[in-house]
């Protein structure tokens, strides 16, 4: 089955609408394309599936985005239907098992169990799946294949370069002396450090004389491996900053206790190969003119539908 563009899907969760009759007119209706309505309770309902993917409730700029969407897409939907389009059981099947495979679900309890903690059924996740492959199917006839070549991709590398370059990077050997409550304990820690710091100073082995001290129970430490910068503490990236590879830090302190870090080696800023990147690149290229496809048929085809659409229906109802 062909790959469904995000916006499409919107990850299998947003709602494509429903036929008026099988909603509650007791509820005030947001959207009308057509016969297909959406209630504020369906956008509640799309709302809380939403946030319970993402961890957070939806701004109120989310709920207008929604409401737009769920609008587009029923409108993609009513043309599908005048097209006669359709969705075979073994497709709607298939897509259904990859869902749980990717979701990494071992049985239908576990599945279930899933769904329900979104607020949603399987009945529920296979009528918006079926829908979702009918815009699919849709998008694709109106516009055909997105063909993306290996060339354009490059183009596209070279423009945003700076969004796959990995910063720099730190190999670094640590120790920490845990200070403890007694007065007198940080002195005592930093004058060992001290201590370490001028062996290692004068020719010392640094990860012979952490080691020594790890032994003997007085400290922590060992080979941290390498590290963005960006991502140290900023005590750490103070005390490495001026360091060449091998340099050994002077003491510094953190609430974790007193620390020596040594610079094994510095790795400048570097490009991630274009084959590491490729895939990432074609599915944002694939995405956005799918996006941008999509929205010229909705445009085209909100011209000679009745469409009605009330996000103010939705304030003080979330």
């Amino acid at each position: 089955m062909k790959r469904i563009p995000v916006l499409v899907l919107a990850v299998l969760l947003a709602s494509l609408g429903a036929r008026a009759g099988e909603r509650r007119l007791v509820e005030g209706i947001v959207v009308r394309v057509n016969d297909r309505i959406l209630t504020t309770a369906d956008i509640r309902e799309r709302a809380n599936e939403q946030a319970a993917e993402t961890g957070r409730t939806l701004t109120p700029e989310q709920y207008t985005e929604l409401i737009q969407h769920a609008a587009d897409e029923m409108c993609m939907l009513e043309r599908a239907e005048e097209l006669k389009l359709e969705v075979s059981s073994d497709e709607l099947n298939s897509a259904i098992r990859t869902i749980r495979e990717q979701n990494h679900t071992p049985d239908d309890a576990a599945f279930e169990a899933q769904l329900r903690n979104m607020g949603m059924t399987v009945e529920a996740l296979r009528a918006r799946v079926h829908d979702s492959i009918l815009v699919n199917r849709l998008l694709h006839r109106e516009v055909g294949d997105l063909p993306i070549t290996e060339e354009e991709l490059r183009q596209r590398f070279e423009r945003e370069k700076e969004q796959f370059t990995i910063g720099e990077r730190v190999h670094l050997e640590h120790i920490v002396y845990s200070v403890g409550p007694e007065k007198g304990d940080e002195q005592a820690e930093l004058a060992a450090a001290r201590r370490l710091v001028a062996a290692v100073r004068s020719g010392g082995e640094f990860k012979t004389l952490v080691q020594q001290e790890v032994d003997t129970g007085r400290a922590t430490g060992g080979d941290l491996g390498t590290v963005l910068t960006t991502d140290m503490r900023a005590e750490v990236r103070d005390a490495v900053a001026k360091l060449k590879p091998g340099g050994v830090s002077d003491p510094f302190m953190s609430s974790a206790g007193v620390h020596v870090v040594r610079l094994v080696e510095r790795i400048p800023p570097t490009l991630k190969p274009f084959g590491d990147v490729e895939e990432a690149l074609r599915e944002r290229e694939f995405e956005e003119r799918s996006q941008a496809k999509f929205t010229n048929v909705v445009s085209e085809v909100k011209k000679r539908y009745v469409v009605e659409i009330h996000p103010e229906l939705m304030t003080g109802s979330r």
